[in-house]
């Protein structure tokens, strides 16, 4: 936490020094390319690996006068077990909503510079993308203290196909690098990414010309019913990523998560055991204590820091400061 009380002792500062600038707009759009040449429907199941880890992290944006400071929690549970904050990460980032100030923070432990841009986070810095890498260093870090036996279970794509990728410049740049730092570690060891906003998408319903969207494409080819279908594959460059949409076990009938992983063989042996590890939402249940136990760091951290914070938040951060003291 001495990053934390480092970070209180600056908001006055940087307050001090806000100019008048709006932040650039953020938010990246997912890029609607998918392939399937072909594609199977299965009701088939069967069980779990023995040996399965979670891993889930989560992000809150807290405003204050001239800053926004992005908290970045995790959790990796299973047999390997770690949490951040605890392991070495910089899991506090630092966007000042003004120009300059880096030397504000100069040789601080803070994530308030770009490793891939070697540009602070300010006004011009995208706070999407600065919010972004702290949070796959995160999940970087968690990664590492796995000791690659079993499966890792986490929660979210191994990458994202994103609007930024095809428009190019120096936000495709952060994201290549991110992903190939993220295919260096994942490739090659059993690692699962499972996501559950599929209705955000609609890869799958586009490939099969079924259905708005990809939830809806996975019920109406599932029939309602347990199963799995796929696969999609995904390709930005040299990476491929290969999905099925997995039709789980929950008390309100069935639930569609998509199940991806950069082995292809890999992504259709989760997609048949996935549903065995269901809860009564039809989430993993792996992914749901590592997504509790995320949350739950992210809420205490960002109810201490308002509290040791020596200035107040802005409405938008009080905002987030009530979403945490609910969280607890």
């Amino acid at each position: 936490m001495d990053e934390l009380f480092e970070l209180v002792s600056l908001l006055g500062a940087i307050g001090d020094r806000a100019a008048e600038a709006s932040p650039p707009s953020g938010g990246w759009g997912e890029v609607e390319e998918g392939e399937c040449g072909y594609y199977e429907v299965e009701w088939e199941s069967s069980p779990p690996p023995g040996d399965v880890h979670g891993l889930d992290s989560h992000t809150a944006v807290v405003e204050f006068e001239g800053v926004s400071v992005i908290v970045a929690t995790g959790a990796l549970v299973g047999r390997c077990s770690a949490f951040v904050p605890g392991l070495s990460a910089s899991w506090l980032g630092v966007r000042l909503n003004f120009k300059g100030g880096g030397d504000l923070l100069a040789g601080s432990r803070l994530y308030y510079k770009s490793r891939f841009l070697e540009r602070v986070f300010d006004a011009d810095f995208d706070l999407e993308a600065a919010r972004d890498e702290v949070r796959y260093h995160v999940e970087e870090a968690l990664a590492r203290a796995w000791d690659g036996g079993g499966v890792l279970l986490l929660d979210g794509p191994v990458f994202r196909a994103l609007d930024v990728l095809k428009r190019g410049g120096v936000y495709a740049f952060l994201y290549s690098e991110i992903y190939k730092r993220r295919y260096e570690l994942f490739g090659g060891r059993r690692v699962v990414g499972v996501v559950k906003r599929v209705d955000q998408s609609s890869y799958l319903a586009k490939c099969v010309g079924v259905g708005s969207d990809d939830e809806v494409a996975a019920r109406r080819l599932l029939e309602g019913r347990p199963g799995f279908v796929g696969p999609v594959v995904v390709k930005w460059g040299d990476l491929a990523k290969y999905m099925y949409y997995v039709g789980v076990p929950s008390a309100k009938g069935i639930r569609v998560l998509r199940a991806e992983a950069f082995d292809p063989s890999l992504a259709r042996e989760a997609a048949s055991w996935l549903g065995s590890l269901a809860d009564s939402s039809g989430v993993p249940v792996p992914i749901s204590a590592a997504d509790r136990l995320a949350r739950r760091l992210n809420a205490a951290a960002v109810k201490l820091l308002y509290s040791a914070s020596p200035v107040e938040p802005t409405y938008r951060g009080l905002e987030a400061v009530l979403a945490a003291v609910r969280e607890l």
